[in-house]
């Protein structure tokens, strides 16, 4: 199966900007694989923040083929100093406003930051990218999503995911959903015997599904192989399924 979560494949767009890179540490995490290694983030200064009109209606109008939810669409904001209203509130069900509407209010760091994510596909944004996809199959007019989340199993156990959705209704967990952050190499049988792992814990708080996916394959061998029989053979209500990300599609990948 294969899926593109923008509903389009948007060709690769010229760079008419410079791009300062810098190495931060990520905070140490429970769960993440690469938790004390360096991960790559990209931001622009003060004079590559804005553009011209026409620069941004180009950008605007591809985004807008996007299928980018509103909630992801605040998350950006919130990290470009933008203020977005867009009628979430509490409990309430979201508006769904059209999406160039919602754009237009956004700032013109944001937008450049959405074509990072959207267009660019840099690796440092998959999460937000891996939320988009999995709104695909959690509505985000009923689920939350909460990236970076910490999910406490009992007092000592606690495991950290990429994305947490949760019911709008009851507050309760419902699905998480895992990266390989191997950093630029194919997902291993030991990040994914933990995936598995954490998984099994889950599953106690009733879950109705866990998700990995990877941008650089899978290794070869039994051990992916295996966490993928034992997803699909296991007694549970829980969903569980593995994808890879490349070439801006997502494509499942099944045991053989």
């Amino acid at each position: 199966m294969r899926i593109d979560p923008s509903g389009v494949s948007s060709p690769q767009v010229f760079l008419y900007r410079a791009i300062e890179c810098h190495m931060i540490s990520r905070t140490p995490a429970a769960f993440n694989s690469l938790s004390n290694e360096p991960i790559l983030v990209f931001t622009l200064s003060a004079t590559e923040q804005k553009m011209t009109q026409a620069q941004r209606q180009k950008i605007e109008a591809r985004l807008s083929s996007y299928n980018i939810p509103v909630q992801i669409l605040q998350i950006v904001a919130d990290r470009c100093d933008c203020s977005l209203d867009t009628g979430i509130n509490g409990r309430e069900l979201p508006k769904k406003p059209k999406l160039s509407t919602v754009l237009a209010l956004l700032n013109d760091k944001a937008i450049l930051l959405l074509e990072q994510i959207f267009l660019d596909c840099h690796d440092s944004f998959s999460g937000l990218r891996f939320a988009v996809f999995l709104s695909s199959m959690y509505s985000p007019m009923m689920h939350k999503f909460v990236m970076d989340t910490k999910i406490v199993i009992k007092p000592g156990l606690e495991y950290s995911f990429d994305i947490g959705i949760y019911s709008r209704n009851t507050e309760k967990l419902v699905a998480v959903g895992m990266q390989n952050n191997e950093g630029e190499q194919a997902a291993t049988g030991r990040s994914l015997r933990r995936f598995m792992a954490a998984v099994k814990d889950l599953r106690l708080l009733g879950i109705s599904g866990a998700y990995y996916s990877s941008s650089y394959g899978y290794a070869d061998g039994d051990p992916w192989r295996s966490a993928g029989r034992i997803a699909s053979g296991a007694e549970s209500p829980t969903e569980i399924r593995f994808f890879e990300y490349r070439d801006k599609i997502y494509s499942e990948i099944k045991s053989k």
